[in-house]
């Protein structure tokens, strides 16, 4: 089962068994305001630790297109790499909702 990500569901668990370096797959599911520089915004941080996302799917499909609603996927990473990509997908203006697992 997927495990959150957040800072703070992470300070009440156990810690890992296994090593820091332990690859893992992260999902990310984004809620943002609709507007034309968004996307470019949340793969950005992908960009910048030089990974493609595995999956990118980005819709404004739903209710009045105000909404953004992105799945973000990367596969064979650190935790510490899907943490450093949760913090700077939570500081992009216009991001109001992330939520990460990994597995």
């Amino acid at each position: 089962m997927p495990a959150p990500l957040s800072e703070s569901a992470n300070r009440n668990r156990a810690p890992e068994t296994g090593s820091a370096s332990q690859s893992v797959h992260a999902m990310f599911f984004v809620t943002a305001d609709a507007g034309p520089g968004i996307a470019p915004r949340l793969i950005e941080p992908f960009a910048k630790l030089g990974l493609t996302p595995a999956r990118l799917h980005i819709s404004s499909e739903d209710g009045a297109g105000d909404d953004l609603n992105a799945d973000l996927r990367v596969r064979d990473v650190t935790r510490g790499t899907a943490q450093k990509i949760d913090k700077a997908l939570r500081a992009i203006v216009g991001v109001r909702q992330v939520i990460a697992l990994v597995e």
